[in-house]
């Protein structure tokens, strides 16, 4: 029987409970019988909702996938029950959130199915899914969000018009293999307090593998895109390691929307660095964002 948890989705205990659930939230409507769709984005939401059937598929008729693949299937399925909660919704606003709830358990399912070792044809097919399923996302989420009084026809064209984020054609499990090469020249110093409830946060992008994300910091600072940093990242546990970087993205203090900082590509991390990241982040889903 499945157990809820702190999300407010069903959690099931494998991979067959979470397509039971997966099927549930698929079939509440019937045949012939249309939802009436409030949120603008509804429409992406139900597109990408299609798409994390194909995902959990993928991994259900791969015979050999490990164990741990399980706790992955649970986090499709959370995603699948806050897109349909999106298709639901009665305004922007809270469309905008229940997307913004799948993403989080999207962005860490991709960096978790990283961390699974070996090569699975079904990861590979669920992987190519899930990047699919954050470019319809993506854009819905970075949209300017429109109070229920303000709501109307034209802003649901505006964002039917969006199109989805490209994604990479080969979005796949990336390779440590070859790292590339860290830039020389001088680097701004910056702390990053990454706990359970911080706004600083992990991120990942379409290939989900934190050594292709970075760190968002939380700062009213500002630098220049492009800035080589080095970041003294400290978690839970008194981990604390110096990770050389880039800014990536950097959010205007202005925002009302977001909270304001840096966004911090990796450069290159170790085994070390890379696996106590991964272990935070099986506690605590990373944001998402991509180019």
């Amino acid at each position: 029987m499945s157990e809820p948890d702190l999300t407010g989705y069903p959690v099931g205990r494998g991979t067959t409970k979470a397509l039971s659930f997966y099927g549930k939230a698929c079939c509440t409507i019937g045949a012939g019988e249309t939802l009436s769709m409030t949120y603008p984005g509804a429409a992406a939401a139900a597109e990408s909702r299609a798409l994390l059937g194909t995902a959990l598929e993928a991994l259900q008729q791969d015979p050999n996938i490990p164990p741990e693949v399980m706790s992955v299937a649970e986090n499709i399925a959370r995603a699948v029950g806050a897109l349909f909660e999106a298709e639901r919704a009665s305004s922007d606003v809270d469309g905008k959130a229940s997307v913004k709830h799948a993403m989080g358990s999207l962005s860490q399912t991709m960096a978790l199915l990283q961390d699974v070792k070996g090569d699975h044809r079904g990861i590979a097919v669920a992987t190519q899914a899930l990047a699919q399923v954050m470019g319809k996302l993506f854009p819905l989420a970075q949209a300017p969000s429109m109070r229920p009084s303000l709501t109307g026809v034209g802003h649901a064209a505006t964002i039917a018009s969006i199109p989805p984020h490209k994604v990479p054609t080969d979005a796949k499990r990336a390779s440590v293999a070859n790292p590339a090469p860290i830039a020389t020249g001088p680097r701004e110093k910056l702390e990053a307090n990454v706990g359970a409830t911080t706004e600083s946060n992990f991120y990942v992008g379409f290939s989900g593998d934190i050594g292709d994300g970075g760190v968002f910091i939380a700062t009213y600072a500002t630098l220049a895109i492009g800035a080589l940093v080095n970041v003294l990242v400290t978690l839970p546990g008194g981990f604390e390691s110096s990770i050389p970087g880039v800014v990536r993205f950097v959010r205007d203090p202005m925002d009302m929307e977001s909270e304001p900082g840096i966004g911090v590509r990796f450069e290159r991390l170790t085994a070390e660095q890379r696996d106590l990241i991964l272990r935070f982040i099986r506690k605590r889903p990373p944001m998402f964002y991509d180019d």
